[in-house]
């Protein structure tokens, strides 16, 4: 799996470039994922991040994957990035220095893991590295 550490500078560069449309949702060219408990999601957030949900008991019966499905629940926002029209995934969850710290059971480890498996190989899959919100 290859995934490159994205810097929060580097994030809110590429939040700027990317453009909105007239009801200011985001473009497809980005996507945003936080794996944060739902609960930090409510209260903050990045502008169009989508939250990871996967029960433990989904989890389970995918034998310890988060489906896809459970990390891009817009069929839409999955097909762009299976098909490349996506160039860019960032995950984040509380605070990762590296991939190599990432828990092997954590939401953020297992989404790279299910975005990396259909990822086209024109997008980049980034991990946001250190704390987002302080």
């Amino acid at each position: 799996m290859s995934v490159n550490m994205l810097e929060p500078d580097r994030l809110r560069d590429l939040l700027e470039s990317v453009a909105t449309d007239s009801g200011g949702r985001r473009s497809s060219l980005l996507l945003v994922v936080d794996c944060r408990p739902f609960t930090a999601f409510n209260a903050a957030r990045v502008d169009g991040a989508v939250n990871v949900h996967c029960p433990p008991i989904v989890r389970r019966r995918a034998g310890g994957r988060i489906p896809v499905a459970n990390v891009v629940r817009s069929a839409e926002a999955l097909a762009d990035v299976t098909t490349g029209r996506c160039r860019a995934v960032v995950v984040y969850d509380e605070a990762s220095g590296s991939v190599d710290e990432l828990d092997a059971e954590s939401n953020a480890r297992l989404s790279l893991s299910s975005l990396a498996a259909v990822l086209s190989p024109s997008t980049l899959l980034y991990l946001l590295k250190g704390p987002l919100f302080v």
